[in-house]
């Protein structure tokens, strides 16, 4: 398991946690391929900026306001101040979508962190400036003390040396440590290269992968199975059944993503997939019905019919919703056979 840590101006990069990062996050978790820590100052930080960032906009739309009526023109539209708390709205997306953990204050004294200041020692700059930063290289070196290989994302030039890599200085505290640490600048080529999927080139593909992982493992440990029922008509018997029944209906192992998925303006995301199934049933019908290759004749019922067993190969297509309140939703949307035949007719036109 990799061990990333998250510094604000990644996270900044995408406000409201919505873009192909986090959606592979919260597709992933599952997996344990990640685990993603967040210091305290960085949630600190990325709260406080954002509520200047949004007191910046607001000024700016009310400034654009003002000239539209000076030129006559309609207003916008609501200009109202935000009424998101984006703390907990951050809160609720890494404790429940995306299972980011923030840390704890890291336990550094204050004499620590003087020393470092006054003797310049990364990453506090040379005009001494570096208390935050100072607090996130704590809990970075605190998970290395701990045995863990952190990939340390940020793009503070306080971490750095001039080629971009972890500062040399240090990289020596690192070094006599269990773990290690790796400073990433460039997260998104880093996030793919690390992917279970040796093929994946891009985000949207990794995404797209992170989601039918996460829906085909909840389907193979769900009751899901049990709902999918097809009816009589969905079967395409020629000729009406004068009475049915279905005896199982067993996964026969197909598991098929179909291409268009569709995304709103929401971030929620439709993927159908086509599930195979095998379908076993049992009907009776009159003198002269057509019997399909694979059919039994069981017993004649009576004298003007007679009663069969048999089996259909169907594929059942199913939509899932991603991105909602509960992870996702599933609708069954319809059966069809795998030979193609079909729709057929109702079990109550042989009455």
């Amino acid at each position: 398991m990799k061990t990333i840590v998250l510094d604000t101006n990644e996270l900044a990069r995408d406000w409201m946690l919505g873009g192909l990062k986090y959606q592979l996050f919260e597709h992933l978790h599952h997996t344990a391929t990640f685990e993603v820590y967040i210091p305290a100052v960085v949630f600190e930080e990325l709260v406080a900026s954002h509520g200047r960032a949004v007191k910046k906009i607001e000024a700016s739309t009310r400034q654009v306001e003002r000239e539209r009526r000076r030129l006559g023109l309609a207003p916008m539209g609501s200009t109202a101040e935000s009424s998101l708390d984006y703390r907990q709205y951050v809160e609720e997306q890494f404790d429940e979508r995306l299972s980011f953990t923030v840390l704890p204050w890291p336990s550094v004294s204050h004499f620590d962190l003087a020393m470092r200041a006054v003797t310049r020692t990364p990453p506090f700059s040379e005009k001494g400036t570096g208390y935050r930063d100072a607090l996130i290289w704590t809990d970075v070196v605190d998970l290395a003390s701990n045995g863990h290989d952190v990939a340390f994302v940020s793009m503070d030039r306080a971490f750095a040396d001039e080629d971009g890599e972890l500062a040399s200085l240090l990289h020596a505290e690192i070094d006599p440590l269990p773990g290690s640490v790796e400073l990433v600048r460039d997260f998104t080529s880093w996030l793919i290269d690390s992917l279970p999927w040796n093929s994946v080139t891009d985000l949207a593909t990794a995404v797209s992968l992170s989601r039918t992982s996460e829906f085909y493992d909840w389907y193979l440990n769900s009751d899901f199975q049990d709902e999918l029922v097809p009816t009589v008509e969905d079967l395409g018997f020629r000729t009406p059944p004068t009475s049915f029944e279905i005896i199982d209906v067993r996964w026969d192992g197909e598991f098929m993503p179909i291409e268009g998925a569709v995304t709103d303006d929401e971030g929620l995301t439709l993927v159908e997939y086509d599930l195979g199934q095998s379908v076993a049933f049992r009907a009776e019908f009159e003198h002269g019905a057509e019997l399909e290759s694979g059919w039994s004749v069981r017993e004649v019922s009576h004298p003007r019919g007679f009663a069969v067993e048999g089996s259909i190969d169907m594929r059942a297509r199913v939509a899932v919703l991603y991105g909602g309140e509960f992870g996702f939703g599933i609708e069954q949307l319809s059966w069809r056979r795998v030979d193609g035949l079909g729709p057929g007719v109702s079990a109550s036109l042989g009455r």
